[in-house]
């Protein structure tokens, strides 16, 4: 892949990127680190010689994995007593990208991203990946079968799994 279509491809993605980790962790330098790990492996990887469209499915996958990864590690830092350093909002250049979100929507997506951290702590990899496809990126049933290269009828396995695994973390039955 020659070096100006890369730089293009992180260009246009990289936001993109960047936005669905800052969703899942709340964390705009975490959300920043993780998407540019993303981009790293995807080069890593040889990735970056796929179709367009398949190299961002490749970095959606890659980078709501290691999302979770993040997610289980300060889940374990919480168990072990390390509480996470809390970081302060920065100014890095993409604050336009976002728009601000309303007051009474924070709290439903701070209780909603610890429940995700509580679950990432138990929920094997592939239920949590499909999880945050449909549940916290939106996406359909069959594009989270796309992107994970697996069938629809999986998708549809793992969410059952993970809302039961959710109903029994709220106390509350599926």
């Amino acid at each position: 892949m020659a070096d100006q279509q890369l730089e293009r491809f992180f260009r246009e993605n990289f936001p993109v990127i960047r936005a669905k980790c800052l969703r899942m962790l709340g964390a705009g330098e975490e959300a920043a680190d993780v998407a540019q790990e993303t981009f790293t492996r995807l080069c890593e990887s040889g990735a970056v010689h796929l179709p367009p469209e398949a190299r961002l499915r490749w970095a959606y996958a890659a980078s709501t994995r290691l999302a979770i990864d993040l997610l289980r590690r300060r889940r374990l830092g919480r168990r072990l007593g390390v509480e996470p350093v809390a970081r302060a909002p920065q100014d890095d250049g993409h604050a336009a990208l976002e728009a601000p979100a309303p007051a009474r929507h924070a709290d439903e997506r701070l209780a909603a991203r610890q429940a995700l951290e509580a679950i990432a702590a138990e929920a094997p990899p592939e239920e949590l990946e499909v999880a945050v496809l449909c549940r916290v990126d939106g996406l359909t049933q069959p594009e989270a079968a796309e992107v994970g290269g697996i069938s629809e009828r999986t998708v549809r396995r793992l969410l059952g799994r993970f809302d039961a695994r959710l109903a029994a973390l709220r106390g509350s039955t599926p």
